[in-house]
């Protein structure tokens, strides 16, 4: 049986890996998302007075860098400058968040602002002086 499974988990891969939009880029964005996700949860659990909320967020935003993780991976497997995001994720559970929120922070700030998004951005304004 488990001869069978191989065969068809290959082909998920491979299928998987094939679809459009997940360039390294697109795929910083994404760990990115959470990223940011993560920040603002751990924020609200660091400010938050009640125990249970407080625990609650914090799980939260360390599940959020915990999903980030394997998709910075990704991203630096299809494009190695995303590398610094995904090294400072993989400190996740020997540093505490709150040592790793300023180096992410950086790290997404690059990724938010990267050419091909301003390019993308400015062409969508040319296209406005246009109309």
């Amino acid at each position: 049986m488990a001869r069978r499974a191989l065969p068809a988990v290959a082909i998920l891969a491979l299928t998987l890996c094939s679809c459009g939009g997940n360039t390294g880029l697109d795929l910083a964005r994404q760990a990115c998302s959470l990223v940011h996700s993560s920040i603002a949860a751990f924020d609200a659990g660091s400010r938050s007075t009640n125990k249970a909320v407080k625990a609650r967020d914090l799980r939260e935003a360390t599940v959020d860098l915990q999903k980030a993780e394997p998709i910075a991976a990704s991203a630096t497997s299809a494009d190695g400058q995303w590398n610094a995001l995904m090294t400072t994720l993989n400190e996740i559970g020997q540093v505490d968040e709150a040592h790793l929120i300023a180096a992410l922070r950086a790290q997404c700030t690059v990724v938010d602002s990267n050419p091909q998004n301003l390019e993308g951005a400015a062409s969508t304004a040319r296209g406005r002086k246009q109309a």
